[in-house]
């Protein structure tokens, strides 16, 4: 059972799809039964990648369903949207295990081999590889703060969206646009550098585009609730308040092989500081800490030792 590009001619084509999907459900409730029980150090990479490769399937192929019922229009029972949005729900759930449940502490590394590949489909064409991390030890990210990481295809563009909550994108490689109003006499366009952040009040209509020949990055840090707040065009949240905006952050050096880029991001929804740490070769970083630490690796190698145990990561 692997996900792939679905090709429908029409209103049956989508029927036959769901059908399909509403007589495998028990795998989903099964599925989200043993995700459920599961404990940090005690869950293997093989398990998580065949639960997901499940919530995959049923995941992609309801939202090409999706995309294709609102571009051509059609009309479905409110019965079958009910089942539609109820294999959603589950699908989606099971792909947002929380895969920091694959580390072993005190000290762990968990390698991108590891992690569950989960697509979104774009109601513009193509899909974007996207992976989250939970920054807590519960079995689903929502259960507490976590970050979504998205790898960007060349010159793809995300469906459009908007969120109850407001939104910060830190670009990690390339120029990445950010829009709303797209195609509109009022369309604008925030273009957003790499190590910047594209900031979007909440409700604001939004999309994100790749412009460029290669793949672009960016990473996001969500509280709970932001996981699951997420509607497509067709069905937006009320819209409130329509802004974006660009946060540059500030560096500084902390000594000749290290410099520091801060951002203070607070409103209604946040409160926190993004650190981007720059580290020379052969630097040396040290930091004692009371509570859990989570590092992703941008670019470069990284050797993270504690005691007498030592970790290799790097990009990917």
């Amino acid at each position: 059972m692997h996900e792939a590009f679905r090709k429908f001619k029409n209103k049956a084509d989508i029927l036959k799809a769901c059908d399909e999907l509403l007589t495998k459900e028990q795998l989903l409730d099964e599925i989200l039964k043993e995700i459920s029980t599961l404990k940090r150090g005690h869950v293997s990479s093989i398990d998580t990648i065949r639960r997901s490769n499940i919530g995959s399937y049923f995941s992609a192929t309801i939202q090409q369903v999706e995309n294709f019922e609102d571009k051509n229009l059609i009309t479905l029972t409110k019965k079958r949207i009910e089942d539609i949005e109820r294999l959603a729900l589950k699908a989606d759930k099971i792909l947002r295990e929380n895969i920091v449940l694959q580390s072993i502490p005190p000290l762990d590394v968990i390698k991108f081999k590891d992690i569950p590949v989960r697509h979104s489909y774009s109601t513009y064409g193509k899909r974007e590889l996207r992976w989250g991390y939970g920054l807590h030890k519960k079995p689903f990210n929502e259960e507490g703060k976590s970050v979504t990481v998205a790898n960007t295809p060349p010159f793809y563009t995300q469906s459009l969206h908007n969120h109850t909550l407001s939104e910060y994108s830190l670009i990690l490689d390339s120029s990445t646009e950010g829009i709303f109003f797209p195609g509109g006499k009022k369309e604008k366009i925030y273009t957003a550098k790499k190590s910047q952040i594209l900031h979007f009040f909440a409700t604001t209509p939004h999309t994100l585009k790749n412009p460029l020949k290669k793949y672009s990055r960016n990473i996001t840090y969500k509280q709970s609730t932001a996981l699951t707040d997420w509607r497509p065009y067709s069905k937006l949240n009320a819209v409130k308040i329509i802004r974006a905006r660009i946060l540059k952050g500030s560096m500084s050096r902390i000594n000749k092989t290290q410099t520091h880029k801060l951002f203070t991001i607070k409103d209604r929804n946040y409160d926190y500081t993004l650190e981007i740490m720059r580290l020379d070769k052969g630097s040396r970083y040290e930091n004692i800490h009371p509570y859990d630490q989570y590092i992703f690796v941008i670019n470069g190698r990284l050797n993270i030792s504690h005691n007498d145990i030592l970790k290799k990561c790097q990009k990917k």
